[in-house]
């Protein structure tokens, strides 16, 4: 067979994760000769053998590679044969100018790295740090690019002879994975009282941690992008005081478990939830709670689910048996950011934390655990926040003639912010809400930090329309101190934006329900419950359908007291309201004074909703589970996890119009009918308003295909539903996969929108 020879140029995220000892490895397996090497862009690699050999090779570097490879494209081309060729080597990096790698995630440890940390034999068990080029962190710890350890907070700490050794050896698993190290030239635990001063140390700590886990006591651990709080999840005194110091009532905790099998005895968890929760990004998966449930029950009070992860560092892996179950929640003071420096930990956690489980690597960017909702076998879960193990990764965006970089900075809650250069949108990790001054803070950190790595000082800004959040007041006065243009894109528009960029379906037709719990609308009221459809220039949009408007009294006071919602959805839609939960158990001054405000025209602080999350709201306390609440979403949560209680699975006799269905729900309550099957008849005439709107704009020709946006498309009963109702009709759907349909996907919509001005189309809402 004749010899052939290609050029393979592979871009994405393929430095520093093995990449070119995996090309290596290929060739040797598929007998072939060549060389492959690194600029700041690619892999770039040459490979002479038969056609065959050559096919073989080509599916082996794109298919098998490394955990952390993220491969954007492989493209090649033909070369002369090197005739006598032998041998297949890694040859020097070249250096391009003005190029930008792209920045791997942190990951938690792979199974190659837990087989040696349990391996006695092994010169690194029981390390704390231990990593490869397969896993461990990357992001947390990147000062600059390149992505080189003098670059990173690992430069504190110089290599031992045997860690070089396996950095320089191009087929070793270490080849040039920058945070290496071993006890001898590594970082190094500590365990510390409350204030910060010394305990223990190096094993010592760890076996400290592990007997004051089991007292009952709280530990904040750090690990690859900040700090932990611990406590046993089965103690529930132990559970309740960190409810306590945290001031976090009634917010459901997620848990880590010591083993998958013991994460399946207690979450119900399917096969696709079981590979993500046990892949390299060790999300958070929030799972329908199994028989085998033995928590506390402060853990997640009231719901049905809960939200469990296997450890994410090798920190976690050392403290945690097999059978063990720790409470895991970011180390805060709710309503802040996460604590990641130490001195700010101890100031900020000592309240909180009895002791901390710290060490000397420095965390450089902050990064937040990850979190997935289980979605019933389908094959893909359903992101809610995209940060540790997904973060930084791009979405690649569509062509423009304009490489201008844009910094759109995301919305008010759950805050994610986006950088566009060179065709693709790098979201950072989650932020948090943007309520808190030291998350605006975070905020700014966060946008400096990026800017440095990337290199790039935006052309274009990219904020939200409301007026008031602190996001969108940063940008103007960034925009005044730069003389950086800033648009200013509407919160609907942009979460329909995001699902577009995710799929890559910008030119389509698309019928985008946008539902969530508030944005300032085009017609300055408070929409949420919106169905857009954008055209062939996705800048331009009209709203074609949307929730009946209802009155709230009291703005962020009605956000907090569903009863509110009730109240005023109750008085517009014209049903009555008389001795049900929502007006009996309210506190009777209140009440009185909303209503009030409701008969009066003008009345101050009185604005009209369109929002689908507030009807939900109103629907909980209708049905009087929920009539106050402590932590945002709470009473839509306890209104699914009532939903998910009825034994029937589902009512499909629903009304489609959503006063009609909420004056039956009224009805059928004062009948008697059990609460369970009244929350599922909302949920499933919810999707059925929602589906039906989407298919009837769709087979009317006004559009091409369907989709689902914003914080409700997370609920799973209305997902599932909305699904179900568009598949049965025959309707192209797209739903979120890779960024969550919330708020923290918002800056990708924003940052298509950017990406689209500044290459010089034009549009707006109608």
């Amino acid at each position: 067979m004749p010899t052939t020879r290609v050029a393979v140029t592979v871009h994405g995220v393929v430095q520093g994760v093995g990449f070119r000892p995996h090309v290596a490895r290929a060739a040797a397996a598929c007998r072939i000769t060549g060389w492959c090497g690194n600029d700041d862009e690619s892999v770039f690699i040459e490979a002479q053998g038969d056609p065959v050999a050559i096919d073989e090779f080509l599916r082996a570097v794109r298919e098998e590679a490394p955990a952390l490879a993220h491969i954007d494209d492989m493209s090649t081309l033909p070369r002369d044969v090197i005739p006598g060729e032998s041998g297949f080597r890694i040859v020097a990096s070249r250096r391009t100018e003005g190029a930008r790698t792209l920045i791997p995630p942190d990951v938690g440890c792979c199974d190659d790295c837990r087989r040696e940390l349990r391996d006695p034999t092994d010169r690194r068990y029981g390390y704390p740090f231990i990593t490869c080029t397969n896993c461990g962190p990357r992001l947390s710890i990147i000062q600059d690019l390149p992505y080189d350890r003098p670059l990173t907070t690992m430069s504190v700490f110089p290599m031992c002879a045997a860690c070089q050794a396996e950095y320089e050896d191009p087929l070793d698993r270490r080849y040039h994975a920058q945070p290496i190290s071993c006890f001898d030239c590594g970082p190094t635990l500590t365990l510390t009282d409350s204030t910060g001063s010394p305990l223990r140390s190096a094993a010592a700590a760890l076996s400290a941690t592990r007997s004051a886990l089991r007292e009952g006591r709280i530990i904040a651990v750090k690990g690859l992008g900040g700090y932990t709080l611990l406590c046993d999840a089965r103690n529930d005194v132990a559970v309740r005081r960190l409810r306590d110091r945290k001031r976090r009532p009634d917010k459901p905790f997620a848990v880590m478990a010591g083993s998958i099998e013991e994460a399946s005895r207690i979450a119900r968890l399917d096969p696709t939830a079981a590979r993500d929760m046990a892949g390299p990004a060790r999300p958070i998966v929030i799972a329908d709670t199994a028989e085998g449930f033995d928590l506390a029950p402060t853990v997640a009070p009231r719901l049905s689910r809960i939200g469990i992860m296997l450890p994410s560092a090798a920190v976690h892996e050392l403290l945690l048996d097999p059978t063990d179950v720790v409470v895991a929640t970011s180390g805060n003071v709710s309503g802040d950011p996460l604590c990641y420096r130490d001195d700010d930990a101890v100031a900020v956690l000592g309240g909180i934390a009895d002791l901390f489980l710290t060490n000397d690597r420095g965390i450089h960017v902050p990064v937040e655990d990850s979190v997935l909702v289980a979605n019933d076998g389908a094959p893909d879960p359903i992101p809610i926040r995209r940060s540790r193990g997904y973060a930084p990764l791009p979405i690649r965006l569509p062509p423009a003639e304009s490489a201008g970089v844009v910094l759109a900075v995301g919305g008010e809650l759950k805050n994610t912010f986006a950088i566009v250069r060179d065709g693709r949108a790098f979201l950072s990790a989650h932020i948090g809400d943007m309520g808190s001054l030291a998350c605006q803070e975070a905020f700014e950190r966060g946008v400096v930090q990026f800017e440095g790595l990337h290199r790039s000082a935006p052309a274009l800004l990219v904020a939200d329309l409301h007026p008031d959040y602190a996001t969108t007041r940063w940008a103007e006065r960034e925009a005044e101190r730069t003389g950086t243009p800033l648009v200013q894109v509407q919160h609907h528009h942009a979460h329909a934006l995001s699902l577009l960029a995710e799929h890559g379906a910008v030119g389509t037709r698309v019928a985008v329900a946008t539902v969530d719990g508030t944005g300032w609308g085009d017609d300055g009221t408070i929409w949420g419950g919106e169905v857009l459809v954008l055209g062939a220039d996705p800048l331009d949009y009209h709203r074609a359908a949307h929730v009946p408007s209802f009155r709230l009294v009291g703005g962020d006071a009605a956000a907090r007291a569903p009863w509110r919602a009730a109240a005023g959805l109750l008085r517009d839609w014209d049903i009555d309201g008389s001795a049900i939960p929502a007006t009996l158990d309210a506190p009777p001054a209140e009440l009185a004074l909303v209503l009030s405000q409701l008969d009066a025209p003008d009345a101050p602080g009185v604005v009209a909703t369109t929002s689908l999350g507030r009807v939900f709201d109103a629907v909980a306390a209708i049905l009087g589970i929920r009539l106050r609440m402590t932590y945002e979403a709470q009473a839509a949560m306890e209104l699914e996890a009532a939903a998910d209680a009825c034994v029937h699975g589902g009512h499909g006799d629903v009304p489609g119009d959503l006063p009609a269905l909420v004056a039956d729900i009224v009805d059928r309550m004062r009948a008697g009918e059990a609460v369970p099957c009244l929350a599922r008849r909302f949920h499933d005439g919810a999707a059925t308003w929602i589906a039906s709107a989407l298919s009837d704009l769709v087979r009317s020709g006004r559009a091409d295909a369907a989709g689902l946006s914003g914080g409700v498309a997370q609920n799973r009963i209305v997902l599932r539903g909305v699904r179900s109702r568009l598949s049965r009709d025959g309707v192209p759907t797209m739903f979120h996969r890779r960024v969550p349909a919330g708020d923290g996907g918002l800056s990708l919509g924003q940052a298509l929108a950017g990406h689209l001005m500044i290459a010089g189309r034009s549009g707006g809402g109608e």
